[in-house]
């Protein structure tokens, strides 16, 4: 399974409409009663890394790797490069770059430090002093492995969804919370300029489990289990899981390790296939 590291918090959010009626016979016009006309539910979690499992996840996007390699007379400029200007290189994370000109049989080559400042990380290029070089400017580097995130390249995700937390306030009771379908909204918002550890929502919207019996005492949407003492049994709850980790995975949910061999709390969102969550027992 694949974790996106910490969760700092995970909530879940139930939802009636209901028809009302009210009554006539007394004038008071009173409520007597309610007939529930749709069910639904939604969960959230705040995630603290910003791993590309998480981003792909949030930005309803695909990551795709792009292997390192080199390249050779890539142009930098087709006319003279104005000073102080930033070109950009079209990869990043580049090293053992050589900048050329253009001058007929033997071409000259541009100093770093004297002629141009070299932004390695981003693959960008600041020109100082060109006099005398002829245009296009030209660009040889090695380049190293990167992965990039599209935005709204990917269908809606769908996944199951498992939290294996812990009851504080009854000596560390384990509960079990299991969504079997949850289907992720986009990032509402994401900050990428700022002085604090940052972090961001993920939403999502509870669909049923068609496979799974509209008579089961457990429902379509998912269930909680209470593996040790009952939540009724303290006077207050505070779920919180150890060593905790949220993750993600194409396997079923009991391909994991047993979570209570190792005493491990841990909350686990799995993949769906073809669009359905892996059965329950």
């Amino acid at each position: 399974m694949v974790s996106p590291g910490n969760v700092a918090a995970l909530t879940l959010a139930l939802k009636t409409d209901v028809v009302e009626h009210f009554e006539t016979s007394t004038g008071k016009r009173s409520l007597d009663q309610q007939m529930i006309k749709s069910k639904g539910a939604s969960c959230k979690l705040t995630v603290e890394e910003f791993t590309i499992e998480n981003m792909a996840l949030a930005l309803h996007g695909t990551s795709s790797a792009v292997t390192a390699g080199t390249a050779t007379a890539k142009v930098v400029s087709t006319t003279a490069p104005t000073l102080g200007k930033r070109y950009l290189l079209e990869h990043q994370k580049v090293s053992s770059v050589v900048i050329t000109d253009s001058t007929a049989e033997t071409p000259g080559t541009l100093v770093a430090g004297t002629n141009y400042t070299l932004d390695a990380d981003f693959g960008a290029i600041t020109f100082t002093l060109v006099s005398g070089f002829t245009a296009p400017i030209k660009a040889a580097y090695s380049y190293a492995a990167v992965t990039d995130i599209g935005l709204f390249t990917a269908t809606m995700p769908e996944r199951f969804v498992r939290f294996e937390g812990i009851n504080t306030a009854a000596s560390n009771a384990p509960v079990l919370v299991e969504l079997y379908r949850v289907v992720f909204d986009p990032l509402k918002d994401l900050s990428l300029i700022s002085n604090e550890f940052q972090k961001f929502e993920l939403e999502g919207k509870l669909l049923i489990d068609s496979t799974k019996s509209t008579t089961a005492t457990l429902g379509q949407f998912g269930r909680i289990t209470q593996i040790g003492q009952p939540m009724a049994a303290a006077s207050f709850c505070l779920l919180k899981r150890k060593a905790a980790s949220v993750k993600f995975t194409s396997g079923h949910p009991k391909s994991i390790d047993n979570p209570y061999q190792n005493h491990s709390r841990q909350a686990h969102i799995t993949q769906q296939q073809q669009g359905r969550p892996p059965k329950q027992p």
